[in-house]
């Protein structure tokens, strides 16, 4: 690993903007021997403001960059460019393709040793106009145009989001896509893509591995509208050989291609984790450093021996698909990200490697030889048409990266220093092939599993319409016209069974009219008898109470007479009375009218007893009215609901008998458009007869096990939504016709508690039932069933029973 390469930003805060300083780039030219003039500052202090060098030595000044994230983000538009970055010259020209290969470099800064050894620094870099300058000595000067340069002081965070983050947008958006650190030895790749940072820097120092799958989880968390899931794997290619970093004993993966697609498989897979947050990242990178090979030799004391491969594959599953006209077909979105960290090329004079460390050393050479054919072979594909992907394994693996439908940045990692000028040259012209290449950038998205089946049927209606079988005619011509004349008289029967079935209704419903109106007549009656004897009654009240009152005016005339006789007789007994006579007469008289007096409650009893007798009866009357009027409204809901319920009865009836027609005719029609298919496929003919067979449920179905009379089909309907009691007996009903073509149908149970969705269906034989769920199965393809004994079809029915009772109850 090249870690022993690592940046510093004294011109930046940690977030990576420039602070009011503004640091800039080398002013002075590398003197011949190898140090800077005097005064000159080294070119590791080169910032994003930086000072380029005109070709006599002196500086011209730039004004200062100052680039916040979000302008940085913004910076793609419609130039295609990487963010942030000049699109002059050449690279202008070339903007306007969103499938080039983007290309930036990115200079370390110079090591101790080297600044202890004072080596001359033969590299400049202008990052406002996007060009790198290199120098052998004072006289000799080339510059070269990128999409991007990057001194030796600008921050993690700025690489990223110019040369990853336009690549993580794509992937979020169904692409595939590539970021390749590509350069010698030690000179910062693996820090620039795998470093994992430390606590004491506040994790600036993170490469762009960790800071991709950061980003992607904070804009996934944006997105309300789809569901996403992340999975990564970890791969290294050493020797020649990919290894599984997160899982060692997978050591030999084989690399295949998938003919149809053009992409690339892995046999074995190698582990694939589903990443659930931002730190879960950092944890797995660890434990792949630890398995990855690395070694010590003179250029770098961790020196990655192995390319490494992150593979990120975001997949969005959106939530919303329209109802309706709008309906939308649902896709899926599957972008794959590939980080690769590619090992640095190595000589064997500079590195003084010996033993397995050459070794290795040659097979890196090796796949790094390989990817720079292919992308010359890619460069001038007019006149070498073919391109030596299958000379390494690494070319297989980024197959799709260069010349495929991947979007791809490549980041160029250079040293400063002038004594490897050559690996320099080399490293920069490899990133200036690259640069010309264009891809063909292509959406992965994937139709769900309904749109799939939709396509399907509609292929198989295309097939089944266009078959020509002129020898199934002739070879089965008896056998097919007897197969339709049985549809066609079977139809007949049906027909015939629903007009005697409708007649039947017809005459129940008029029969039971008929008892509902005699039963009418009867209450009808009964109430009149009522009636007539209430009246009666009311009548011999009424007679009791005008003898009772006839006979209290005669009490009270009766007593007014008495009261009369006695005052006359008092007046005469006082006009011819003396006077002691008088008073006698006087107490007679008082007598008397004590008496009369004494009459008088009696009869005011009786009074009050008739007016009593007389609230009680009227009360009676009211009561009775009362009861006539809610036998009266009860006989009406009586005949209402039997009315009703009759008329559902044959509603369900007619319905069922209905679907059963229309099922026939949809079957008749099938097996016609069959016969009269034209045709000498032999294939083609025996499954245009397994098409009629299945759909008259004759053969060509073969069960799994042996049929009994009772089935149980499962997954049939959604219970959580139809569960009604008018829909289950519509389920019966059409249960019933659609399987009574085959045979006696005895009882269907609908299993409304259960989740699965279950029907129960009684059969009146084993061969009635085998051949409805043939034909069953010939019609919907493949469904859960399950034949049933005798006990358990008994046990359930049972169980249904209770659970209706009880959810009554």
């Amino acid at each position: 690993m090249d870690k022993s390469a690592t940046f510093s930003s004294p011109g930046s805060t940690p977030s990576g903007r420039p602070t009011s300083g503004g640091v800039r780039t080398q002013a002075a030219r590398p003197s011949i021997k190898g140090t800077s003039s005097a005064g000159g500052p080294r070119l590791g202090a080169s910032g994003p403001g930086s000072r380029a060098l005109s070709p006599t030595g002196r500086s011209r000044n730039k004004s200062s960059v100052s680039v916040t994230n979000e302008t940085i983000r913004k910076g793609l538009s419609a130039s295609g460019g990487l963010v942030g970055m000049p699109t002059q010259d050449g690279t202008a020209n070339r903007a306007g393709n969103p499938g080039r290969v983007r290309v930036a470099l990115r200079v370390r800064p110079q090591s101790e040793d080297e600044i202890t050894q004072q080596q001359g620094v033969g590299v400049e870099v202008a990052p406002e106009t996007g060009k790198v300058f290199l120098r052998r000595n004072q006289w000799e000067e080339e510059n070269y145009q990128f999409d991007g340069v990057f001194a030796g002081s600008s921050s993690q965070l700025r690489v990223y989001e110019s040369v990853a983050a336009p690549i993580v947008e794509s992937v979020l958006h169904g692409f595939n896509g590539t970021v390749m650190a590509y350069g010698q030895t030690g000179t910062g790749k693996t820090f620039t893509l795998g470093s994992l940072g430390d606590k004491d820097d506040g994790c600036a120092q993170r490469g762009i591995m960790v800071r991709s799958v950061d980003d992607i989880f904070e804009k996934i968390s944006e997105d309300e509208e789809a569901d996403y899931k992340v999975h990564a794997s970890y791969l290294q290619l050493y020797m020649e050989t990919v290894q599984d970093l997160w899982d060692p004993s997978n050591g030999d993966i084989q690399i295949q291609e998938d003919r149809s697609s053009g992409e690339v498989l892995l046999e074995p897979k190698p582990r694939s984790v589903q990443l659930t947050d931002r730190g879960h990242i950092v944890q797995l990178l660890q434990l792949g450093e630890k398995n990855r090979t690395v070694a010590n030799h003179k250029l770098n004391a961790h020196s990655s021996r192995s390319h490494a491969v992150l593979m990120l594959t975001v997949s969005r599953h959106p939530k919303i698909i329209g109802t309706g006209s709008a309906m939308k077909t649902p896709t899926v979105q599957r972008g794959k990200l590939l980080l690769v960290d590619l090992a640095g090329s190595e000589r064997q004079k500079s590195t003084q490697s010996v033993g397995q460390t050459l070794e290795e050393a040659k097979f890196i050479n090796l796949s790094l030889t390989t990817l720079g054919k292919c992308i010359n072979s890619l460069v001038d594909q007019v006149q070498n048409g073919h391109i030596p992907y299958r000379e390494s394994k690494l070319t297989r693996l980024l197959k799709d990266s260069f010349g495929g439908t991947a979007r791809t940045s490549l980041i160029v990692c250079i040293g400063p220093s002038v004594n490897y000028y050559s690996e320099t040259l080399n490293t920069v012209k490899f990133g200036q092939r690259a640069i010309k290449i264009e891809n063909t950038l292509r959406r992965r998205e994937l139709v769900d599993y309904k749109a799939l089946c939709r396509i399907q049927m509609e292929q198989l209606d295309l097939l089944t319409a266009a078959l020509e079988n002129a020898e199934v005619m002739r070879e089965s011509a008896e056998t097919d016209a007897a197969a339709m004349q049985a549809m066609m008289d079977k139809e007949s029967d049906i027909e015939a069974q629903r007009n005697d079935e409708m007649a039947r209704l017809m005459t129940q419903l008029e029969e039971k009219q008929r008892e509902i109106e005699g039963e009418k007549e009867r209450h009808k009656a009964d109430l009149h008898s009522t009636q007539a004897g209430l009246a009666q009654q009311l009548a011999s009240l009424q007679d009791q109470i005008r003898e009772e009152q006839e006979e209290t005016v005669r009490a009270q005339e009766e007593a007014r007479r008495v009261q009369e006789e006695s005052e006359r007789k008092r007046r005469e007994a006082a006009a011819v009375a003396a006077p002691g006579e008088v008073k006698i007469v006087e107490k007679v008289v008082e007598v008397e009218k004590v008496r009369v007096v004494e009459q008088d409650p009696k009869i005011l009893q009786r009074e009050k007893k008739l007016e009593n007798v007389l609230i009680i009866l009227q009360r009676e009357l009211i009561d009775l009215k009362g009861k006539i009027d809610d036998m009266e409204l009860k006989h009406k809901q009586e005949v209402a609901a039997c009315h009703q319920s009759w008329q559902q009865r044959l509603m369900y009836e007619l319905k069922a008998k209905d679907k059963q027609i229309e099922y026939l005719q949809k079957t008749l029609e099938g097996c016609k458009a069959a016969l009269t298919s034209k045709g000498t496929d032999a294939s083609q003919r025996k499954g245009n007869r397994s098409f009629i067979d299945k759909m008259l449920g004759r053969k060509g179905g073969e069960l799994n096990e042996q049929p009994t009379k009772f089935v149980r089909l499962s997954s049939m309907f959604n219970p959580t939504v139809e569960s009604s009691p008018k829909w289950v007996e519509e389920v019966k009903a059409d249960v019933c016709s659609s399987c009574s073509i085959f045979g006696q149908v005895e009882d269907v149970r609908v299993d409304t508690l259960s989740p699965k969705g279950l029907i129960y269906i009684s059969f009146g034989n084993p061969k009635t039932a085998h051949r409805a769920v043939v034909a069953i199965k010939g019609h919907l393809g493949d469904i859960n069933y399950e034949f049933l004994t005798e006990a358990i079809w008994k046990e359930s029915v049972a169980r249904l029973h209770e659970a209706k009772v009880g959810q009554t109850v």
